[in-house]
């Protein structure tokens, strides 16, 4: 199964405004340079629009009989689903491959864990072999963890 994940509303604003303030900061500056100076600016710019809307595009989660893989933009995971402890909802903005602060922390293996947030919590959950009644039944008012 394919699980796209759920984006915050604060992450397409930051994908659509930081190529924009860069741009409009440098913008002034290009206006009188020379060919090769504005080719190498755009160049030196492009990451900055193109790493965002890739991991928007790409950041989903797939789950088969045996495996589920996370992807987001250029890093990928395989996590074998019966080496899954325990999954527990939280809210959280470290790092992990997540468009939301609304996440699945999946412990699995020996002390690993992967934070996911598929759109769709309840089958994604029962797609990896657990119960969504008891992962989805936390308090909503949790608070952010580091």
């Amino acid at each position: 199964m394919f699980f796209r994940s759920t984006v915050d509303s604060w992450i397409y604003i930051f994908a659509i405004s930081l190529p924009l303030i860069v741009i409009s900061a440098v913008a002034p500056t290009l206006a009188d340079a020379e060919v090769s100076t504005i080719v190498y600016s755009v160049l030196a710019i492009a990451p900055l629009a193109l790493i965002p809307a890739w991991l928007l595009i790409s950041t989903y989660y797939r789950v088969d009989s045996t495996i589920m893989r996370v992807q987001a933009g250029p890093f990928s995971w395989s996590v074998p689903l019966d080496q899954i402890r325990n999954v527990t909802a939280e809210r959280s903005l470290s790092a992990a491959p997540s468009l939301s602060a609304n996440r699945l922390k999946i412990d699995y293996g020996r002390q690993r864990s992967i934070r996911v947030s598929p759109k769709d919590r309840a089958v994604f959950i029962t797609a990896i072999g657990h119960q969504p009644a008891d992962v989805l039944a936390e308090p909503s008012t949790q608070q952010f963890s580091h």
